[in-house]
């Protein structure tokens, strides 16, 4: 007996050849331009006749369309793609992919991901692109705006003034339009509890509505997928029907590893002790010695044990964790508190917490801009876990692609990465390098207005610590946090 399918145009499913499978043998039995032409005037009877045809001179057989079979290349579309985690969690991965196009209305985001992932084409607002001609993709990653569902916002949902809360029906329609083989959604996990869960069923149900997925969610957290920080939020997975093999599950927790191997070395006893913000920073001050004070009451020694300090929230909100990070979000850009560094994370320590290598990143954007752009990104680890299972499940990637992160591997790799800063390539560092170089070894050389104009241009916080260059390490050119 013999299985046809027949791909048709309500379908969009956009399959290259109509196959047909004997044995270890594919012959290409019809050209699906050639199929969809027959089907618009009526003559799929003439279609069936022409694969019969093709039959009899086979052994019995079974037709299957490019959607079961596994690519060679994966296709890859992001919308909202802030820091691109998608794009570093297939290079992690190792997997054979091309970076089609991505999108942000972030200026300073779109910068990053020019600098640090050049690729197909450049989107800068997904509510006014055209989704029946964009570029089509097998894997598509959105992380829709998340404010107007945070608990830390003002919760106005799909009534946000903005119009954040409606940009999922734009990353909708281009599932809609394109029928990518499979696509993952993120999220706060706000969405699924606000306004009773009205907003998250009406997405759900949208979804379903597509038609052709099969379509799970499920609230994964950074801490359970082997980085040490708090981050909870809603993933949705959509699998195309007729890709699916029925494989997927999402990841198992793991234990979280020591905060210690993704922070930079420890200063001696006297400076930790010594570290307090700044008296500038009012409520930041007040909230760590108030919590330092608390701790030490309780029989702990912050100055030894490594606890997290939300220390720019209010005082009543304030909080620290111990060998955990609080989320980062947008908010706290400039880093939480560390008690056993006195100081707060550095950029490289809050993208090792996001499952990111510093080293191989080019920093183009303020340091107040990388903060909120690693507010606001998804963690690698996490969307890496994901694509371990889900890949394989849609023939999207073979079977026994490697969990890192549950083998250790990827935080023996990440802890590598400690004391060194950014990758030096980017132009602007290289600028900054020399300025900085002329400022503090050829002072008298420089006229005094081009000293003065450097001078204003450096940053006030220190470079590259002492520890790293006692090592051997190179140089680093981007400023550290305090």
């Amino acid at each position: 007996m013999h299985i046809i399918f027949v791909c048709s145009h309500a379908c969009s499913i956009e399959p290259k050849r109509i196959q047909v499978a004997t044995g270890k043998k594919t012959y290409t039995i019809m050209d699906a331009k050639e199929l969809f032409a027959l089907e618009i005037f009526g003559a799929l009877d003439e279609a069936q006749a022409k694969v019969d045809r093709e039959l009899l001179a086979l052994e019995p057989v079974q037709c299957v369309s490019e959607m079961a079979s596994t690519l060679k290349c994966v296709r890859v579309g992001t919308d909202c793609s802030g820091m691109e985690a998608p794009i570093q969690a297939m290079e992690n991965l190792g997997v054979e992919f091309e970076h089609r196009f991505s999108c942000d209305i972030d200026k300073n985001v779109r910068a990053t991901i020019l600098a640090n992932f050049p690729h197909g084409k450049m989107y800068e607002d997904v509510t006014t692109r055209c989704n029946t001609s964009a570029p089509h993709c097998d894997l598509y990653v959105a992380g829709f705006p998340c404010q107007p569902f945070s608990s830390a916002g003002l919760q106005n949902g799909f009534n946000d003034n903005s119009g954040r809360g409606t940009i999922f029906f734009f990353v909708r329609e281009y599932i809609e339009k394109q029928r990518p083989r499979v696509f993952i959604l993120e999220n706060v996990t706000g969405l699924v509890k606000l306004n009773n869960g009205s907003y998250f069923a009406t997405i759900l149900k949208s979804l379903e509505q597509l038609g052709g997925y099969n379509i799970s969610h499920q609230i994964l957290d950074t801490k359970q997928n082997g980085v040490p920080h708090s981050r909870r939020r809603v993933y949705i997975v959509g699998i195309h029907q007729d890709a699916d093999r029925g494989t997927f599950t999402f990841p198992e927790p793991i234990p979280a590893p020591s905060m210690n191997l993704f922070l930079d070395s420890r200063p001696n006893k006297a400076i930790v002790a010594a570290g307090l913000p700044p008296k500038t920073q009012t409520m930041a001050r007040s909230n760590v010695v108030t919590i330092l004070c608390k701790l030490k009451r309780e029989g702990r020694d912050p100055l030894e044990e490594p606890f997290l300090i939300d220390c720019d929230s209010s005082t009543a909100r304030s909080k620290s964790m111990f060998n955990v990070s609080p989320c980062i979000t947008c908010g706290r850009h400039m880093g939480h508190w560390v008690t056993n560094r006195g100081r707060r994370l550095r950029k490289m320590e809050m993208m090792r917490l996001q499952g990111m290598d510093p080293t191989k990143f080019r920093v183009v954007v303020s340091e107040a801009q990388l903060g909120k752009q690693l507010g606001n990104t998804m963690s690698v680890n996490v969307l890496e876990r994901l694509l371990v299972r889900l890949l394989p499940a849609a023939g999207l990637a073979s079977t026994g692609l490697r969990d890192r992160w549950a083998d250790g591997s990827a935080v023996r790799r990440l802890a590598t990465t400690r004391d060194h800063g950014f990758a030096e390539s980017s132009a602007q560092l290289m600028m900054r390098r020399k300025a900085y170089a002329a400022a503090t070894t050829t002072p008298n050389i420089l006229p005094k207005k081009l000293t003065n104009n450097v001078a204003k241009s450096l940053p006030k916080k220190r470079w590259a610590s002492s520890a790293a260059t006692a090592k051997g390490s190179p140089k680093r050119v981007c400023p550290t946090s305090q």
